[in-house]
């Protein structure tokens, strides 16, 4: 249901004294609040005049490059329209979270006070993960039959570093986790180990290894950290109510599913159908039945292309997080529902015809034009030819390509799928198989192939497969996303390598630099165009109260 949970905090009604203003400058003081406040949580860093200052110019100049992206018509692209359809639909989300929740949360004197033990408390965990429950109870009862944390994150990631050193994820303190990993992770004793925990990302078991807290924690501390202690444990609180209201809507929406659409669906995301399968069946196939929802007297079905149509206004991430399984597919549905059905209720109350929705929808899109302008920009960064060829000329012994095995797979959700598959190789081809079963995208047109791969890519399996005949078959292995078996083929020694070889090595080592040259060029010209027509009210801004819900 994290699909709820996309919208974000925004105040209901905007103060108009301002900080800043000019063409497409209108930085209010209860924006630059929220914004300012917002970035104090995330880094951590500490109020100061000259952070104040900083931070307003960062606002100025966001605000100049949406103007002037809006002056070149980028608000009247189909991106932008699409993305617009978005934001409502998560505002709308959000307006309605806000009117039926929000009054009912409240932040209490000892969850302030046990907040603030936190963020003076490192933790040290490691942990296991699964991309569904049932495959995170299978690791747990492992882990209660005796097997070790070293033993199972060698099959679980694909992280070498988490899988070579059990699942350490080092020390972290308050908010540098999931929030469900965290509030767990503070609450075990070194030693202990959690059941299985669903974060927003799959599941995890965790072990806390160890514990460090400040030894002297002063009530001058607490008062100076509890403005953004409580903006922070209201906006988690916000969160929670926001995810038990999505579980039971979802429950009260008795979401039922067509299975075989929903495996086809599967299939294709994750590369499984053919392109001579899906030739000549796209339109027939968008308008199967996915699923339906609502009374009984008036159930709503939903088609692949109305899911598509839903799924398009989430993010990527969310969109590949979907792939990883059927579960998780289904999962990210019944989401899309709930969001859907909340935006309704919302349109329905006439909660987007208010000045503030207005306001949020314009921010918001104008953060839009910011990150895609800023991308058109940096895309056009490059390293000139001349400097490529004189880092490799004077780095060149650092450029080795590696040793490498040729390397196919085929990846099946169980152990035992695995096996019954390995038992067909002694009449079928391995190519043949993986394009038959596998669950990997783009498996079917490639028959499992992985191409040259070097040990450290192959994560736990490295040295077996290194150390593998050439046509040997390898496994079942156990890796995050399930079993797999991997077929080894020939192999290439380590050598150095040629210029055309180490010239994406080395773009991706020097790029950065010229990447933020060039925006801060874009920047540096966009800010003098405009500079004698932009005013800062700074006297206003060194002395507003951060705390106060309104200006004085």
């Amino acid at each position: 249901m994290g699909l709820l949970l996309l919208a974000g905090c925004h105040a209901g009604s905007a103060q108009q004294t301002l900080l800043a203003e000019g063409p497409g400058v209108h930085i209010t003081a209860d924006a630059f609040r929220e914004a300012y406040l917002d970035y104090l949580l995330r880094t951590g860093q500490t109020d100061s005049p000259r952070l104040r200052r900083l931070f307003l110019e960062q606002m100025i100049r966001e605000a100049l490059v949406a103007y002037e992206a809006r002056r070149q018509g980028l608000d009247r692209t189909p991106a932008y329209e699409e993305e617009a359809r978005a934001v409502e639909t998560k505002l709308l989300v959000e307006a309605y979270a806000r009117r039926v929740l929000y009054d009912t949360v409240r932040v209490r004197e000892a969850e302030l006070a046990e907040a603030f033990v936190r963020i003076n408390t490192e933790v040290r965990a490691r942990h296991l993960w699964a991309p569904t429950r049932a495959a995170a109870e299978s690791l747990y009862a492992r882990l209660q039959a005796g097997a070790s944390f070293e033993e199972l994150a060698a099959g679980v990631f694909r992280d070498t570093a988490l899988a070579r050193s059990g699942g350490d994820l080092g020390w972290f303190s308050f908010d540098e986790m999931d929030p469900a990993f965290e509030d767990v992770a503070f609450r075990l004793r070194p030693g202990e180990i959690s059941s299985p925990v669903r974060t927003a990302y799959g599941y995890s078991i965790i072990q806390v290894t160890d514990r460090f807290t400040k030894p002297i924690l002063t009530e001058t501390e607490f008062a100076q950290k509890r403005p953004l202690l409580e903006r922070y444990l209201r906006y988690r609180k916000q969160q929670a109510a926001r995810e038990a209201c999505a579980r039971s809507l979802a429950d009260s929406l008795q979401i039922r599913f067509h299975e075989a659409t929903l495996r086809r669906l599967y299939d294709r995301i994750a590369g499984r159908v053919t392109q001579e399968e899906m030739e000549g069946t796209t339109e027939d196939w968008l308008q199967e039945p996915l699923l339906t929802f609502g009374p009984a007297a008036e159930r709503v079905t939903w088609t692949v292309a109305d899911f598509r149509e839903q799924a398009r206004r989430t993010s990527r991430a969310q969109r590949e997080a979907a792939a990883r399984s059927p579960e998780a597919l289904e999962e990210f549905a019944r989401g899309l529902v709930v969001r859907h059905v909340l935006a309704e209720r919302a349109r329905a109350a006439g909660l987007h015809r208010s000045p503030a929705f207005a306001q949020a929808r314009q921010e918001a899109l104008d953060r839009w034009l910011y990150r895609y302008v800023r991308q058109q920009v940096e895309s056009g960064a490059a390293v000139p030819e001349d400097t490529l060829r004189a880092f490799y000329k004077a780095h060149r012994e650092d450029f080795r390509m590696p040793a490498r095995r040729a390397v196919w797979e085929i990846l099946v959700p169980t152990e035992a799928e695995a096996q019954r598959i390995r038992t067909l190789l002694t009449a079928t081809p391995f190519e043949e198989l993986a394009r038959h079963y596998s669950r990997r995208p783009g498996a079917a047109a490639t028959g499992g192939y992985l191409g040259f791969v070097a040990e450290a890519q192959l994560g736990a399996a490295g040295k077996a497969v290194f150390a593998a005949r050439e046509g040997e078959v390898l496994g079942p292995l156990r890796i995050a996303d399930g079993y797999v078996l991997l077929k080894v083929g020939a192999e290439q020694p380590e050598r150095p390598m040629t210029f055309e070889e180490a010239r994406p090595l080395i773009e991706r080592q020097l790029r950065p630099f010229f990447v933020r040259r060039r925006w801060q060029e874009h920047l540096a010209e966009l800010a003098a165009r405009h500079a004698d027509r932009i005013t800062r009210h700074l006297s206003r801004l060194d002395t507003l109260r951060l705390t106060s819900p309104t200006d004085a």
